[in-house]
């Protein structure tokens, strides 16, 4: 087995009791959650603000570090305005609060996308519509049967399985009164120029287009934030209660996302590193007879027989020390599924380990795979 770092736990393993894994789970894309610097930002941060700021943004709670992430944040994806807000749930929900003060009543959602999509909906009183999932013909039937302004909703990639939504065809069915949420969370940090997200990836432009993204993904840090044209923006700056209404992210922690950022901007080598392993996880579950998609997202999803053997294979792959996290989490492909995900920081090493591990606890029975 690869060498495990004796770090209570980083980027790439954890400890369970006494024992150390090799961890192939999680949303730490870039590693940045333990990068020292970042770490060692933080740490400067909590002596000279606290732990928490201990109110909204609009009354005390407004420390430097917020400011100074919302805009250069900002100012990276190439949006022209954008709200820091505590987390990505709630970034979901300040965009459709906003939304819901400039009139929009109808919120057409993917099938499967994050349920924080449809709650953020639910609670900005819009009326729900449902599209099959990545189905822009389908949804674009739903808009053309409305008459008053409606929003359209998705991952931009998908969290259980890494698929990209057909952002740009959403984009082209829209009327002039709607809008779409690209909820980037898995996206943002990972795809496009040094990270910069979806709409960097595909060259997305338009006065119609709302960016959500959490920031305790591709940066580690936390906080979570809301960008694109200045008018849903700060409208929900302006209206929205989970923002106004809300204690912000600590400083401690948004000072180490302005850290992650400049390492964001900065180094190459993570986003190098990252789309090498990419391309390593995919070859080595090819060469397993499990389907694995072609895009640059960081999540593979797949089952191998039916629950009882995937059980089995879960804890096969314990007793490796290795944790590959069987999961029912909403909104799946399936009901219980493998999660797969891969980071900067494994080693080809690690990978290979990984691959060696799965396929000395596969068994003979029938594997279906999910891509």
């Amino acid at each position: 087995m690869p060498n495990i770092p004796s770090d209570f736990c980083n980027a790439t393993s954890l400890r369970r009791g006494d024992i150390d894994y090799l961890s192939f789970g999680g949303c730490n894309y870039l590693g940045l959650a333990h990068h020292p610097k970042v770490l060692a930002a933080a740490q400067r941060a909590v002596d000279q603000y606290g732990l928490s700021s201990s109110a909204s943004r609009e009354t005390t709670g407004n420390a430097r570090p917020h400011a100074q992430l919302e805009s250069q944040l900002t100012t990276f994806a190439n949006q022209e305005s954008g709200l820091l807000v505590p987390d990505g749930y709630t970034a979901n929900l300040a965009a459709l609060q906003g939304l819901e003060q400039l009139g929009v009543q109808h919120a057409v959602i993917d099938s499967r996308a994050h349920p924080s999509l449809k709650d953020a909906a639910i609670l900005a009183q819009m009326q729900i519509h449902t599209f099959n999932h990545l189905d822009a013909d389908h949804a674009q039937s739903i808009l053309q049967g409305l008459s008053e302004p409606a929003v359209v909703l998705t991952d931009s990639v998908f969290t259980t399985d890494g698929d990209l939504a057909p952002s740009e065809s959403l984009l082209d069915i829209l009327k002039e009164t709607d809008w779409l949420i690209l909820d980037d969370c898995h996206g943002f940090a990972v795809l496009g120029e040094q990270g910069r997200g979806i709409s960097n990836y595909l060259n997305l432009e338009s006065k119609q287009l709302i960016i959500t993204t959490t920031l305790a993904k591709g940066l580690g840090c936390a906080g979570g934030i809301v960008m694109g044209n200045s008018i849903p923006v700060e409208a929900a700056r302006n209206y929205s209660i989970a923002y106004r209404c809300t204690t912000p992210a600590s400083p401690a922690l948004v000072s180490a996302g302005l850290e992650a950022l400049n390492l964001l901007r900065t180094d190459s080598q993570l986003n190098s590193n990252l789309n090498r392993n990419i391309v390593l996880i995919r070859q080595a579950l090819r060469s397993l007879d499990i389907d694995a998609h072609d895009l640059p997202t960081c999540i593979f999803a797949f089952t191998i027989g039916d629950e009882t053997n995937m059980k089995r294979l879960e804890k096969n792959l314990l007793d490796q020390r290795i944790i590959l996290p069987l999961m029912e989490y909403p909104n799946g492909p399936a009901p219980i599924y493998f999660r797969l995900s891969i980071n900067a920081s494994h080693t080809p090493d690690q990978i290979h380990y990984l691959k060696e591990s799965l396929s000395n606890a596969m068994n003979t029975q029938p594997r279906g795979a999910l891509a």
